[in-house]
């Protein structure tokens, strides 16, 4: 997969890293979204091995997930699916961040996160310095609207861009903006649910 991260090449990149345990369609809703309101030619879903906030281990599970991502994302040309942090051993956002900077002087690269991330992002692995490393997009969740905006993450993000138009959030890796747009409700932990909940029932 190497030939696919584009490392060289003059090109604006979104970064979507997550469990994906499993893929939906919430995951492409917001990837499009990234893709039209940043101007991304590109988005790359990071499937992590093991989400260390996460009790149940979910290693033995990482390459069904990255199969099922790359089967739901077959016919969308500009999300590509890679196994970064799986090859490299990257065991949290904030390496595996550091390590896609060091690769490139060209490619801009910005992380995207849906707005229920920002309620725990204050026990991700160091997030002031991961606020300092890329610039970010929150995108909107249902549930997470703007409440999360007065949350411990959102004020370890720092002030927050109003107008996606300011050339400021394209060169600054200090900076953030919060997405809002059209809202799907489908969740990865509703899907663990309803399939538990039918394993029981039969």
């Amino acid at each position: 997969m190497a030939t696919c991260f584009f490392f060289n090449k003059n090109i604006k990149i979104g970064i979507l890293g997550g469990s994906f345990d499993p893929p939906h369609f919430g995951h492409i809703h917001i990837s499009l979204i990234a893709l039209r309101r940043l101007k991304l030619d590109k988005i790359w879903w990071l499937v992590t091995p093991q989400n260390r906030l996460k009790t149940n281990n979910i290693k033995n599970t990482f390459k069904k997930r990255l199969q099922k991502s790359r089967e739901l994302t077959k016919n969308i040309k500009k999300i590509i699916v890679l196994d970064i942090e799986y090859k490299n051993k990257l065991s949290s956002s904030f390496k595996t961040m550091n390590f896609i900077k060091k690769k490139t002087q060209k490619t801009k690269f910005v992380w995207i996160m849906g707005s229920d991330n920002l309620e725990n992002f204050h026990q991700w692995l160091k997030p002031k310095s991961i606020s300092k490393i890329f610039p970010i997009a929150v995108i909107e969740r249902p549930s997470y609207s703007y409440k999360v905006l007065n949350s411990i993450g959102a004020s370890i993000l720092g002030n927050r861009l109003k107008n996606l138009k300011k050339n400021s959030f394209n060169n600054n890796s200090s900076s953030w903006v919060f997405v809002k747009d059209k809202l799907d409700k489908t969740s990865s932990t509703k899907i663990r649910e309803n399939s538990l909940k039918l394993i029981y029932e039969n």
